[in-house]
């Protein structure tokens, strides 16, 4: 087994994790990478990813909230009681920004500007790349391009297209409900 492609697995997570995971698990199916040392790399990539924009959230985000532009649409007292109240459901968050599509990115760098509990975040992201990752890369490993083509959302099909807007109905309305519990109503 080539060790560069392992790493490369890693890496490349850092720039599309799905797409690398899908990747990986074709890469096994076709017998080019072991099973478990590829989703042992695409786990760990995952997870490093997830650490640096948690880290990026801590070290940078505190600073772009003193930036002019930012300091007049969002108001560090807001942006303290919405990470308080990320931050008493972060298993919660942090599941669910992983398999809702487009959030792990602004959900892990709130939660880094937030930064309350970096080792229960640490503890949480284990917990779902663990839980998610090795099911992606076996899912298509076991079922090849068929899952592949679906989960990218390729197959040109109406039955694929209703499928995949119920799906997105459902992850909007469940976020616009975590997110509805976050905020305080002001009335």
């Amino acid at each position: 087994m080539n060790p560069r492609i392992l790493f490369g697995l890693a890496v490349g997570t850092l720039a599309s994790e799905d797409l690398t995971s899908i990747s990986a698990g074709l890469l096994a199916r076709d017998g080019v990478v072991d099973l478990l040392p590829a989703i042992a790399a695409c786990s760990a990539g995952v997870y490093v990813g997830d650490l640096g924009l948690w880290a990026l959230g801590r070290i940078a985000g505190r600073r772009a909230l003193r930036w002019k532009w930012v300091a007049r649409r969002l108001d560090s007292a807001t942006v303290d009681r919405v990470g308080a109240r990320l931050d008493d459901r972060l298993g919660l968050a942090v599941l669910a920004s992983r398999v809702l599509p487009g959030s792990r990115l602004p959900m892990y760098l709130a939660l880094g500007i937030s930064g309350q509990r970096p080792l229960a975040f640490a503890a949480w992201s284990f917990l779902a790349v663990v839980l998610w990752t090795p099911a992606l890369v076996w899912l298509t490993r076991t079922f090849g391009s068929s899952s592949s083509v679906f989960l990218l959302g390729e197959l040109n099909s109406g039955l694929h297209y209703l499928v995949s807007g119920v799906v997105m109905w459902t992850a909007l309305r469940l976020l616009a409900r975590v997110l509805a519990g976050l905020v305080p109503s002001h009335g």
